[in-house]
């Protein structure tokens, strides 16, 4: 855009010489019209009013730029305003040709087909011209109102312009003024600034070239210096030397001395240091096992997802989605977990919290019920009468009989309290007293159990027999023994478990078994058997043993056995309440040992047994095994019952009679249970020992030596010979066999610990390859890979020959064969002295003489690396450029734990190019030193260094040697480099762009090589403002041997010709030059933007901008523009060719329209994968050369599902692969493998092409930039039509918005109407990412007719905002009632249509066959309402009752519709069921009016329901119609009904109450049948019926007749016909009756003169009914009145 002229000045301009000018702005005045304070400083004041200035002078540039924007619009309305009178003409012309051709067809009078083809064709498209032109007018009628709008907008705003600067016109030239003043004195301050600089810079020149003389002044005489003191040096070194020779000698034995005592305090080190380096390498190995577990799972799960990704992608889901779930779930599980284990730990605390707290309040409880029931008890104990009671029930129960008064009659001479009361007297014990009864006796027995509960007879139990019951002959049960009662049923004696009853005399017999015996003789100390005294005599008695019976042997049996195991397992030993459990004897010693016997000799060992029971045990001393019995002779002195903590010892003698060792126990047996002593014999052996099993040297590093003692230990009788065996072949290792260094790398090479020697790591350590060698060939590559190994391992080799085993020797030296003696031991020495790191380890198994026994040792050894070491074993400088300085530390590190002395000095191949800086120092333990390499290679480096170049490779490999005089081994590394060259060429260094508009660009290519082997960046650096370079500016990065694509752009900015020259700066400090030549013009056209940048959209978006252009020249200017592959860029323009006149603008519309059908293609994964050639750069097709696009090298290296899919449509391959850069370029962006979502960027050029230019000028372009994305956010559909819906009710439908996006998506709706028939009935909530959120959208019409609207849904945060229509018809409830119903008014006065049912089917079968209108008092009369719903949505109705019905005598309404309400759907019909129930007569129909209540229905129904009852089954009424009479029904008025009206069988009742009240009920009239005066033709009738019953057998036929008074002179001119007849239930007769008057006079041919002269005469008719149904107590007839009314002539 061009720059705006600032408004004029009305000061004019001023110099620097201000002194003598008299216009200078008064600035006090200035500063009082700007409201700047007075107080201010005056500096202060003065900046202020410059800052208003500024302010005033922007705010003019503001106003002219709006005034000229109003004029622009302006313009461009009056344009649309012509335009729109050019539509409004043409879409007349197109509807008068429209008119004129329709009325020509609508003149045919044989239709349209009857017309030519031509005519029918031009109708059509003169229908179509009509349309289209009237859719064009009301298009531009809305085009012109919001030009206008723009334009009075702008207007306006120009005018608020104008008038906010107009209070500032007078003084802004003396704000210009002084703005310049501002400027002219800030320019003439550092013009004085600048001359004072140059004067400070000379001075500091001269005194820095002062500075230099002096110093090379300084520096001549330090050189002097330095050589003086060089010669100085020399004659003092010869004096030194032979100082040092001299005391070298001393100092060297000195030296060895500190070196055996470092050597010796070294060993301790290690020695301590071993176990904690074992605990620390366990440990390690423990933990690298767990991390090494972890990264195979690990391994495990990232092999599985990658081998479901392509699964869950084509299953359609997102598999980074998919696994993050799954981790969230998983962690969420173990939260979850974790949370219920801390939920249950919290209940259970608060269980327990609860528990202690009811605790507390139970106890608290108990304590205050206590203090309550204390009270009450003291409460309770006041008073005589309490004592009383409390006395008296002291002594009932004190008493035997209980009573509280024992002698009330004085009668007995001495009571005695144990006669009367419970007590314990002398007979207490000896189980019988004369004077007391069992009761009493078991009474006293019980008292002592209850106090002392828990006392037992103890150890006396066993005096006690114990009660046994057994049957004798006679069945009944023998009577106990003893006091039987006073025992408990765990406390049996030990051997007595059998007592038997011999005879009913009272003779007894107890019999022990022979067990119980022997055992009772074994502790008592006796060996034969034994019984009580006097049980022999009682056995020996005169009485023979009787013969047991098979019951009693087989219950004997089972009791020795229960007698045997309780034998063995003991019996329990109580005392005090407490139960004795575990072993009741205790030895010492615990073990009876006879170590190394010989056999021949007899050994004794006593041992202590003591009772550590409760109370009182024995013991009984079991059989030895039979294999070893005869060898023990054990003797003690028999304590029998030991009591508690007594002791008695045993002598235990061994006889040897075989050499074998015994192994065995002595056993016992005890009150308690068996215990026994183990027993152990030994023989003479080897007993062999190792004091470790491991053998261990742990980070011995290389060089040195260590030896480990192994101790060998013999805790045996005899002397032996050890032997080293193998452990994998069992073979014997020759005395001379160590461990070679084919074993020693066998292991390193099986160890999973670092074991790998240094001339191992010296040769695996190689550099990788170049990362610019991907277009070298194959075979090269695996030639030169070749070739660098060899001089790698060449330069390795060096330091590999220092590190070589001498011959015969090993890492691990000891000796195979040793010996030890008895009960001795010895040190075996183990000598580890490695060469090379790693672990070593070694199974070995010791074999003994004299024995079977081996014993495994594990060797195991790690030697780790010299201490001095170089960081880098091959120092890589990569890549290195000729005569360019490269700088590199050499890390040099100390393992060890001392501080060493190094020196670095460069190989004679290097010296001319290598240096180091220090090349002398000290390595501290643990500390890096670092020396400085400086390596500055020249061309002639590769001639010397010979056998370590690559000869046409330039690449080289030098060993250089590190020197550590403290070390035996020497420390190498390799200096390992690549040589190139750094030149840049181009491909043309001339570019010609020819003719370029001033407001366009102008572009060419330039193809840019780096010859070398090294990547650079470059830059164009100052560059014209006229040029640009592109990519990234003019800066970017080649790759080795890369040729890269360079766009030049021109923007001439003026009409001149220009030769310019751009230059490259590189990375290798290198520059070049290129030379550019172009031509400017002015161009005919000038658009207010060249570029457009359209937001991005989606497929089915619709994006328009507008261009200005203006025609620049002074003559008429025809454009035309042309959209480059229209089906593929989706751009279109308005108007596309135009004719803009001198100085005019012109506005246009650009179009972006993607088709939706892009969607479809998009959601099947193939939209957005477009194949074009085009670069990122929008760089042209480059099919020769070594230059390839990104794109083409992205197809190469991705994968085809990635990058290689079918394009959507409408973005064809083949037509976008010959896509050329003036047309523009198209990227997509889709990447899966990074997430990376879809997208289309284009860049599309529209040439603009002016009629007259010559074919050298070129065209005007503007660009247009595009960005086609995946759809973010989404809906199912953007039209939803409710359909019809009944006004009043609701209809939901879900919409479904759906986020594609990674980001939450809040909406935000607009556009319904808050009163209309749409709204949103749930809460808008935000879509989270990828994932959809439904909106229930409900239609509610409020009246008929079709609606619809617009819901909009905004998201900020997305940028998106969808639109939805809404659509639904509102229509009304269409409701059919069968009988159909006529429009009359109802009871309540309102009109309606009523439907009006009065006949009913009073038959037995209920089907309606005979209708009737009249029903018997107490039947029923049936009919059927039909309702048809003709709406398409289901209908409700409710059936309301309108005014007041007439009820039963049982207060019951007489009509019933059923159901009243319900639903009816849509076309479905519903029958209600009517029921007419009376149960009395009246003289009136019973009439009942209901409404069917439907929602919003247009027109009301009401169902009218009339029905007769009478008491008889005959009846008579008026014909009705003109031929009947005047029923009485018709000359009664309804209210004067008796309200009290009762049934018959309170006809007594009804009336006392009517007489009482004073109503009675109205009397039946008669039926009147008037006849006509002038017509006899007439005939009235009425109808004699018979009501069909529900019952058919209460009622039958009936009969009538008709008889006229015949008293009355005018009977005879009244004839009915029939006069009598019968009636079936169900049927009705018509009977008329015919008025005969006699005739006029004149009419019988008398004379007509006379005068007319008649009368009204009356005759009154009886209908007499018999037969039928009648109530109990009614007359057989019953007589209806009819009044017969005729004129007749006097």
């Amino acid at each position: 855009m061009e720059e705006l002229d600032r408004p004029p000045s009305p000061v004019s301009d001023f110099s620097d010489d201000t002194d003598d000018d008299t216009s200078l702005p008064d600035e006090d005045y200035l500063a009082s019209r700007l409201s700047i304070s007075s107080s201010l400083l005056p500096w202060k004041r003065h900046q202020q009013l410059l800052a208003e200035a500024n302010s005033i002078e922007k705010m003019f540039s503001e106003k002219d730029g709006k005034v000229r924007a109003a004029m622009e619009c302006e313009a461009v309305f009056e344009s649309e305003k012509k335009r729109l009178g050019e539509l409004k003409i043409s879409q007349e012309e197109a509807s008068s040709k429209f008119d004129l051709i329709r009325k020509q067809v609508e003149d045919e009078p044989l239709g349209l087909h009857a017309l030519p083809k031509d005519l029918v064709d031009a109708l059509r498209v003169s229908e179509k011209q009509a349309m289209i032109a009237s859719e064009l007018l009301r298009a531009q009628n809305k085009t012109v109102a919001r030009e206008e709008r723009v334009y009075l907008h702008a207007q306006h705003e120009a005018n608020v312009a104008e008038a906010s600067v107009e209070k500032f016109a007078d003084i802004v030239g003396d704000l210009r003024k002084v703005s310049e003043m501002e400027v002219a004195k800030r320019k003439k301050q550092v013009e004085r600034n600048k001359k004072n600089e140059v004067v400070s810079a000379k001075r500091l020149e001269n005194r820095q070239r002062d500075r230099v003389k002096e110093y090379n002044r300084k520096l001549q005489e330090s050189n002097n210096l330095a050589e003086s003191q060089k010669n100085t040096a020399r004659e003092l070194h010869k004096t030194s030397s032979k100082r040092i020779t001299v005391t070298s000698r001393i100092t060297n034995g000195s030296k060895k001395f500190m070196e055996e005592a470092r050597l010796a305090g070294h060993e301790n080190r290690i020695q301590v240091a071993l176990e904690l380096k074992a605990n620390t390498d366990a440990i390690s190995a423990a933990l690298k096992g767990k991390n090494e577990r972890n990264a195979i799972l690990q391994r495990k799960k990232e092999q599985a997802e990658r081998e479901e990704f392509g699964t869950i992608l084509k299953m359609g889901g997102n598999p980074y989605v998919e696994f993050k779930r799954r981790d969230v779930k998983k962690k969420a599980a173990k939260d979850e977990a974790r949370e219920h284990e801390r939920i249950k730990k919290q209940e259970a605390e608060l269980a327990d919290r609860m528990v202690k707290d009811d605790e507390y309040n139970r106890k608290k409880e108990e304590h205050l019920k206590r203090q309550k029931e204390y009270e009450d008890a003291y409460r309770g104990e006041q008073g005589r009468e309490i004592i009383e009671a409390r006395n008296r029930a002291y002594l009932m129960e004190k008493t035997t009989n209980n009573t509280d008064l024992i002698d009330p009659t004085r009668r007995i001479f001495n009571i005695e309290p144990s006669q009367v009361t419970t007590i314990k007297d002398a007979s207490f014990g000896l189980g019988y007293n004369p004077r007391k009864d069992e009761g009493q006796l078991q009474a006293v027995i019980d008292m002592v159990k209850k106090k002392y509960p828990k006392v037992g007879p103890g150890e006396y139990s066993r005096l006690i027999p114990k009660k046994v019951a057994l049957d004798d002959d006679t069945g009944e049960e023998a009577n106990s023994v003893g006091l039987d009662g006073l025992l408990e049923p765990k406390s049996l004696p030990p051997g007595q478990d059998a007592l038997s009853i011999m005879n009913k005399t009272g003779l007894e017999e107890v019999q022990l078994d022979e067990m119980s015996l022997t055992t009772a003789g074994a502790a008592s100390g006796v060996s034969s058997r034994a019984t009580t005294p006097g049980t022999a005599e009682v056995a020996t008695r005169a009485f023979p043993k009787p013969q047991l019976t098979k019951f009693e042997k087989d219950a004997l049996q089972k009791a020795q056995a229960r007698q045997k195991t309780r034998l063995l397992s003991g019996t329990p030993q109580i005392a005090g309440g407490r139960e004795f459990k575990g072993q009741a004897f205790v030895a010492k010693p615990d073990t009876i040992l006879f170590k190394d016997f010989v056999l021949g000799k007899f050994y004794k060992r006593r041992i202590l047994l003591t009772n550590v029971s409760l109370t009182f045990n024995s013991f009984k001393i079991l059989d030895l095994p039979e294999t070893v019995t005869d060898f023990f002779e054990i003797s003690y002195e028999r304590p029998g019952r030991m009591s508690a903590g007594m002791s008695v010892l045993l002598e235990i003698t061994f006889m040897p009679k075989v050499n074998e060792d015994i192994i065995t126990e002595l056993s016992f047996l005890s009150s308690t249970g068996p215990f026994s002593i183990p027993l152990h014999c030994l023989t003479q052996t080897v007993a062999p020992k190792l004091n470790t099993n491991v053998v261990r040297f742990d980070n011995i590093v290389m060089g040195e030596r260590v030896t480990f003692r192994l101790k060998v230990m013999n805790n045996g009788a005899k002397s032996t010979m050890f032997y080293f065996h193998d452990a994998a072949t069992g073979k014997r290792i020759a005395p001379s066999e160590a461990l070679t260094a084919a074993t020693v790398a066998a292991a390193a090479a099986g160890s999973t610990t670092p074991g790998e020697s240094e001339a191992a790591g010296l040769k695996s350590r190689s550099p990788s390859s170049p990362e610019g060698e991907q277009e070298t060939k194959e075979d090269d590559i695996v030639e030169y890979l070749k070739t660098e190994e060899d001089l790698l391992a060449q330069a390795a080799a060096v330091g590999e020959a220092c590190l070589e085993y001498p011959a015969g020797l090993s890492e691990l030296q000891y000796s195979t064969v040793g010996s030890v003696g008895s009960y001795t031991e010895t040190y075996h020495d183990i000598t580890f002295a490695p060469l090379s790191p790693g672990r070593f380890k070694e199974e070995r198994v010791l074999h003994f003489d004299h024995t079977e026994e081996t014993i495994k040792l594990t060797i195991v050894a790690t030697s780790i690396k010299v201490p001095i070491y170089v960081a880098e074993p091959v120092v890589d400088m990569k890549c290195c450029v000729y005569d360019k300085l490269y700088r590199k530390n050499v890390v040099v590190k100390n393992r060890g734990k001392i501080s060493f002395k190094i020196f670095a000095k460069p190989p004679l191949e290097l010296q001319d190019f290598v240096e180091f800086n220090p090349d002398m120092g000290f390595i501290q333990p643990d500390v890096d030193f670092e020396m400085k390499m400086k390596f500055r290679p020249s061309k002639d480096i590769l001639a010397k260094c010979g056998k370590y170049a690559i000869p046409g490779k330039e690449v080289i490999a030098v060993p250089i040697l590190v020197q550590v005089p403290e070390m035996a081994l020497p420390v190498y590394y390799t200096l390992f480099a690549r040589l190139t060259t750094g030149e840049v060429t181009f491909n043309n260094n001339v570019i010609d762009h020819g003719n370029c508009f001033i407001s366009q660009s102008s572009m060419q290519v330039v193809k840019m090589k780096n010859n070398g082997r090294l990547p650079m960046r470059f830059g164009f650096v100052n560059l014209p403002k006229e040029v640009e370079v592109q990519p990234n500016d003019g800066f970017g990065a080649l790759m080795p041997q890369e040729e890269k694509d360079v766009c030049i752009i021109v923007k001439p900015s003026s009409a001149v010709y220009r030769d310019l020259s751009l230059t490259v700066q590189t990375t290798m400090n290198l520059s070049s030059s290129i030379r550019i030549k172009y031509q400017g013009l002015e161009t005919p056209l000038k658009f207010d933007h060249t570029v457009l940048k359209f937001a991005s959209c989606c497929p089915g978006d619709k994006i328009t901008h507008s261009v200005f252009a203006t025609n620049t020249t002074k003559t008429s200017q025809t454009f035309e523009f042309a959209v480059p592959r229209p089906s593929q860029s989706f751009l279109r323009i308005t108007p596309n060719v135009e004719t803009i006149g001198p100085g005019a603008t012109c506005r246009f519309e650009i179009e972006y329209c993607p088709p939706s059908s892009l969607l479809s293609s998009q959601e099947d994964g193939q939209a957005g994968d477009i194949d074009v050639t085009a670069n990122d750069q929008g760089e042209p097709d480059n099919t020769e050369g070594d230059g390839k696009t990104e794109i083409e090298e992205e197809k190469k290296t991705g994968t085809e599902e990635d990058n290689m899919r079918e394009p959507a449509a409408g973005l064809e391959s083949d037509t976008l692969g010959s896509l050329k850069f003036f047309e523009g370029e198209v990227k997509k962006s889709y990447r899966e493998d990074i997430n990376e979502p879809w997208s289309v960027h284009s860049r599309w050029s529209l040439p603009c092409f002016v009629q007259g230019s010559s074919s050298d000028v070129p065209p005007i372009f503007i660009d247009v930039h595009t960005t086609l994305v995946k759809r973010i956010l989404d809906i199912d559909t953007a039209h939803l039509d409710f359909g019809q819906l009944a006004v009043g009710q609701t209809k939901v439908l879900p919409l479904r918005v759906r986020n594609y996006g990674a980001v939450q998506a809040p909406l935000i709706p607009s556009g319904l109407n808050s009163t209309g028939p749409f709204c949103v009935v749930n809460a808008i909530r935000d879509v989270p990412p990828n994932d959809f959120q439904l909106l229930s959208l409900q239609f509610a019409p409020l009246a008929q007719g079709v609606r619809s609207e617009i819901l909009t849904l905004s998201c900020p945060t997305l940028g998106k905002t969808l639109t939805i229509t809404l659509k639904g018809k509102g229509v009304s409830p269409v409701l059919i009632v069968s009988p159909p119903g006529t429009t009359g008014v109802t009871c309540t006065g309102t009109a309606a249509s009523i439907t009006k049912i009065d006949q009913w089917a009073t038959d037995a079968s209920g089907k309606g066959d005979n209708l009737c209108k009249h029903v018997l008092a107490g039947d029923v009369g049936k009919s059927v309402l039909t309702l048809c719903n003709s709406s398409v949505f289901p209908l409700r109705y409710n059936l309301q009752t309108l005014g007041v019905v007439h009820e039963n005598f049982n207060s019951k309404d007489c009509y019933d519709i059923s159901p009243p309400e319900g639903q009816i759907d849509p076309g479905e019909e519903k029958n209600l069921e009517v029921v007419f129930q009376p149960d009395h007569e009246r003289i009136w129909s019973y009439k009942f009016e209901s409404k069917i209540e439907v929602p919003n229905q247009v027109e009301e129904h009401v169902v009218r329901l009339v029905g007769r009852c009478w008491n008889t089954q005959m009846y008579c009424v008026g014909a009705g119609g003109s031929g009947g009479g005047e029923d009485e029904e018709e000359r009664v008025l309804e209210e004067m009904e008796n309200r009290f009206k009762l049934p018959v069988k309170l006809k007594g009742v009804e009336e006392v109450a009517s007489s009482e009240v004073g109503v009675q009920d109205p009397k039946r009239e008669d039926i009147v049948l008037k006849f006509p005066k002038d017509d006899d033709t007439i005939e009235k009738g009425i109808v004699v019926g018979s009501i069909a019953l529900n019952d058919p057998k209460m009622g039958s036929n009936g009969t009538f007749e008709i008889v006229l008074d015949k008293e009355s002179p005018s009977a005879a001119f009244f004839a009915a016909t029939p006069d009598k007849g019968s009636v079936s239930p169900g049927q009705e007769v018509q009977v008329t009756f015919k008025f005969t008057p006699p005739p006029k006079p004149g009419q019988d041919g008398s004379d007509s003169g006379s005068i007319e002269v008649g009368q009204w005469t009356k005759v009154l008719a009886n209908v007499i009914c018999k037969g039928g149904y009648k109530p109990e107590g009614a007359p057989d007839e019953r007589v209806f009145k009819v009044l017969l009314i005729g004129y007749v002539n006097v």
